[in-house]
């Protein structure tokens, strides 16, 4: 029988990817396994690797973590190139599904996980592709964009993502949704079983390990930024993230305020539609007042985060919104769309804005930018909110739930 202090858990890692094209979900991911390796330190971990990731992912071996490189997908299956509305879901489908065959070769009776002695599998970026036989899967469930927004998915990608969540159904024992939203989404969309379905929220705002004042300035000094008054928005330039509209209402602000010396900052991957954003923001003449900086490290973000005036974040989809609450921890205003599940992961202490109404946005930057006690009272409701999303709370029910699923 398996005890509390007996578990062995292999995770899934194979779809991790080193260019920020997985989103927050590699934030959440990577921060919920360090948790999980602290708290339950009695637990045997099993990471399952990919030759792309293999070597960013052995600084997580430890006593109780070990990683196995699933060499077989070498050479021909490295991650796809970054492509603009790819999500998380249909990435870690993409980038598995063309080697379960290889994967059979040497695994013909599906032994990876019975030869390890594994009593769970934990998919945290959704897909089951290790999946054997009597031995349950917990995945990640996200969200079901390309059933609300299906014109930013190919009529192939809403099929496989269609496929994929309806094997996913019938395959995992327990999904874990980000957000009551997205779970109930997958109740009335996908008719997913009550009882297979639960909700944790994603608290991974405190992971950040705080950089001295002249650390910060320097890394300022290094990206441009350090005389800079801006507003921030992190996010990688996937068409739901809405980066047009706030570059609109940007510009309207822009025009309705002159004087102003507001600035907008943008991190994130997927080079080709950075490059078509710039040039958006040059035939608006706002190139030296729009920052583009890519990808950054985390030592940069971090930095990027501090230096800021407030959060904006006008994504017209999110099945959680992790920048919402780092917005909160660092201290700074957040002005957030009402799409999905923003609203309840921000609470009162936001102001909203219809993500398809960039002058009711250039409204709320204006609140923002010169109305000093409007965004102090709203960072003083963000310290509250935060108490409602604790990190040690989210791992104790991941780990619940993977005791329920190997006692059942």
């Amino acid at each position: 029988m398996v005890t509390k202090s007996s578990l062995r858990i292999a995770v899934d890692m194979t779809p991790v990817l080193s260019n920020g094209e997985n989103g927050g979900s590699k934030v959440l991911v990577l921060t919920l396994f360090k948790q999980l390796q602290t708290l339950a330190s009695q637990y045997k971990f099993f990471l399952l690797t990919a030759p792309w990731n293999h070597a960013e992912l052995l600084e997580y071996q430890t006593e109780n973590t070990q990683c196995i490189l699933i060499d077989s997908l070498v050479p021909a299956d490295p991650p796809p190139p970054p492509i603009s509305d790819r999500r998380v879901v249909r990435l870690a489908h993409k980038v598995t599904r063309k080697i379960k065959g290889k994967l059979k070769q040497f695994y013909p009776e599906k032994s990876l996980l019975k030869k390890h002695r594994v009593d769970l599998l934990f998919c945290p970026f959704s897909a089951p592709n290790f999946a054997e036989k009597d031995i349950p899967t917990v995945a990640i469930v996200y969200d079901l964009q390309h059933l609300d927004y299906p014109d930013f998915f190919t009529d192939e990608e809403r099929q496989h993502r269609d496929q994929f969540l309806n094997n996913l159904l019938q395959v995992a024992q327990k999904l874990i949704c980000i957000s009551e939203f997205s779970r109930q989404s997958f109740l009335t969309k996908l008719n997913a079983p009550a009882e297979k379905l639960a909700v944790t929220y994603i608290s991974v705002h405190d992971r950040w390990p705080g950089l001295d004042p002249a650390t910060v300035t320097k890394n300022l000094q290094e990206l441009g930024l350090s005389d800079r008054s801006y507003a921030f928005y992190p996010a990688n330039y996937w068409p739901h993230k809405n980066h047009r509209m706030l570059l609109t209402a940007y510009e309207i602000y822009q025009n309705n305020f002159p004087g102003n010396t507001l600035n907008l900052v943008f991190t994130g991957a997927l080079k080709q539609e950075e490059q078509k954003l710039q040039e958006m923001v040059a035939e608006a003449g706002l190139s030296d007042r729009v920052h583009f900086l890519g990808y950054l490290s985390e030592a940069h973000l971090e930095s990027v985060w501090r230096g800021c005036q407030f959060l904006v974040f006008p994504s017209l989809y999110e099945g959680f919104g992790i920048p919402v609450l780092e917005g909160m921890i660092f201290g700074k205003p957040v002005l957030s769309s009402t799409a999905g599940s923003l609203p309840e992961v921000g609470g009162n202490a936001v102001i909203y804005f219809d993500p398809k109404d960039p002058e009711e946005l250039a409204n709320c930057l204006s609140q923002i930018d010169r109305n000093e006690t409007a965004a102090t009272d709203l960072i003083q409701k963000g310290y509250e909110r935060l108490k409602q999303f604790e990190s040690e709370k989210m791992v104790q029910e991941y780990l619940k739930v993977f005791l329920e699923v190997v006692r059942k």
